[in-house]
């Protein structure tokens, strides 16, 4: 008869009671339990009322509304232009033909400077001119006063007196005439008959040369503009429904951060653009050129009732605009209008009082959870 070998039980009872023993241990322990999630809280006036955990979950930010006394009407197009009080155009009196160009665009000049030699057949006419009327005005003012010899020894009668004075007068003024033709010119001496040259009339730098040799040129037109150092001017236009808030002295603000004011208004509107046209003038023309185009803000007076905010408050809505208020722990929309503003600050009317936490950073995410809500 076959024998098993003899193992004893002892050991493997004992592994089995620790196992069970282990088993009535852990099914005495309660299972944990989740923890109850923050609910967000619906007030009465609309809003949402969130703690802190909520709010940092949210990345929600705040900055206070401020109170404004200008409103930045930013983006206008403006051209720089030489300053209408120290700048000059200078004109042909006389038809002909440039012979020479003695200033270039850029070159400093001084009063009186030569700018252009022109060559000119009615020159020739207005000096031959000059000299009838000089001779005129000497035989018309000798005559004149001898008549008043004649008179007071009695050989002639008032009347021929008076007749004479005034021919003298007409005669000289006739010749004051002629003078000042040519008075904004200098004669080339020993140059070709009828060449004349062209004076700078005030001191400055010329901007713009419109001329060239050879260029046949008419009577009064434009050769040279010149213009005096210093500031310089920004024309740039508003719309018409600005025109009451926009007035002589209010600021404007260039894109390089530098500032100047309204000198001059429009009184009527550009037929094209149906806009007013507007003169300021910078406080330092350093970086300015004059035919430069750039963007300027113009800084209007506010109305009474506006706030400042940041432009990264204004969540828009349809037509309009929102902006989240946080007042305590609730956070609710109020409707605003824009009025204006820049890059940086919003002008906005409304239901917002200086002081005011709006938010700034996650608005639209807040947006979301109000109209889930």
């Amino acid at each position: 008869m076959l024998r098993l070998p003899f193992r004893p039980a002892g050991p493997i009872i004992a592994i089995v009671i620790v196992a069970l023993g282990g088993w009535f241990a852990f099914a005495r322990e309660p299972a944990p339990q989740p923890t109850a999630a923050s609910e967000t809280v619906v007030a009465a006036n609309g809003g949402v009322t969130l703690d802190s955990a909520q709010t940092g979950a949210l990345g929600l930010q705040t900055e206070a509304a401020v109170a404004v006394s200008t409103m930045p009407i930013s983006g206008l197009p403006a051209e720089v232009a030489p300053p209408l009080h120290s700048s000059a155009r200078i004109a042909a009196p006389y038809a002909g033909v440039v012979t020479r160009i003695l200033r270039d665009e850029g070159d400093v000049v001084a009063k009186g400077d030569a700018l252009v030699r022109i060559q000119s057949r009615e020159l020739l006419t207005a000096q031959a001119e000059l000299v009838r009327a000089r001779s005129e005005a000497i035989a018309a003012v000798q005559q004149a006063e001898r008549n008043e010899l004649l008179l007071k020894e009695g050989i002639i009668a008032a009347s021929r007196n008076e007749e004479s004075r005034a021919r003298a007068a007409a005669a000289q003024a006739a010749r004051e005439q002629a003078e000042g033709a040519l008075s904004g010119i200098r004669i080339v001496s020993g140059g070709v008959p009828g060449e004349y040259e062209l004076l700078a009339p005030i001191a400055g730098r010329v901007l713009r040369r419109m001329v060239v040799p050879g260029q046949a040129v008419v009577a009064l037109e434009e050769t040279y503009a010149v213009a005096a150092p210093g500031s310089l001017d920004l024309i740039f236009s508003v719309s018409v429904s600005s025109r009451s808030r926009v007035a002589p002295g209010m600021q404007v603000r260039l894109p390089d951060g530098s500032s100047g004011s309204v000198v001059a208004v429009g009184a009527d509107t550009d037929r094209a653009s149906q806009r007013l046209r507007v003169r300021a003038r910078a406080d330092d023309d350093h970086g300015l050129v004059a035919g430069q185009h750039l963007e300027l803000t113009l800084l209007a007076p506010a109305p009474a009732d506006s706030i400042g905010v940041p432009t990264s408050a204004l969540i828009t809505e349809g037509n309009g605009h929102v902006l989240y208020v946080l007042a305590g722990e609730t956070y609710r929309a109020v409707r605003v209008e824009r009025l204006g503003g820049d890059q940086q600050q919003a002008i906005v009317r409304g239901d917002v009082r200086p002081g005011d936490q709006v938010v700034v950073r996650g608005a639209s995410a807040l947006k979301s959870l109000l109209a889930a809500e």
